[in-house]
């Protein structure tokens, strides 16, 4: 059974900007921040808050504040099995100017959470992602100047994420402030 945390008065009628995430649990976020940060000091760019870290599984945009409740129904269907990913190398993104930490190969088990998640949502009248899926950590935005070629993660990939202690699924608000983004999950449940 998931939380759910903050109940349907308190979304209102208000739109929220909402998106399904894998979403690591806080001492794995420490430990994913602290071993991707020698990597991140070397790029002119802004860091991720370690709060922030997740890997996206399904993007909504603005969603209906009426809506929120069957999402969180979806995300409490179950379901969803733990998912080997081994960020073991980096990307740089030129377009939203990102860098990036991937796996080299992405799991069929989470292209089949994916799939299986977009079956739930699509229903309630959401468009589904049309570009295959990527799982990545997004580790610094607005980087003034590419990375240095060969720029690596450093001796050993990070700590995967195949371990159902330290991963979940989590329905997750993006707010946005002066000095960025935010995100918090409004509802999360184990992997299975």
């Amino acid at each position: 059974m998931g939380t759910h945390p903050l109940g349907p008065s308190s979304t209102g009628p208000h739109p929220l900007r909402l998106f399904f995430a894998l979403w690591p649990t806080g001492a794995h976020r420490r430990a994913l921040a602290v071993a991707t940060g020698p990597v991140v000091a070397q790029v002119e760019g802004q860091p991720v808050p370690a709060a922030n870290l997740h890997v996206t599984l399904a993007f909504l945009g603005s969603v209906p504040g009426r809506t929120f409740d069957r999402l969180v129904e979806v995300g409490g269907q179950g379901g969803y099995p733990v998912i080997e990913l081994d960020f073991d190398r980096l990307e740089y993104w030129p377009k939203p100017r990102v860098l990036v930490a991937m796996p080299s190969r992405v799991p069929p088990a989470g292209t089949a959470m994916v799939e299986r998640l977009w079956q739930r949502i699509e229903p309630l009248g959401f468009a589904r992602e049309t570009r295959p899926w990527r799982p990545h950590l997004t580790l610094a935005r607005k980087i003034r100047r590419p990375p240095p070629d060969g720029l690596a993660l450093g001796p050993g990939p990070l700590p995967p994420a195949g371990d159902a202690a330290r991963w979940g699924l989590a329905l997750v608000e993006s707010v946005t402030h002066a000095e960025g983004a935010r995100y918090r999950p409004r509802a999360e449940w184990p992997l299975e």
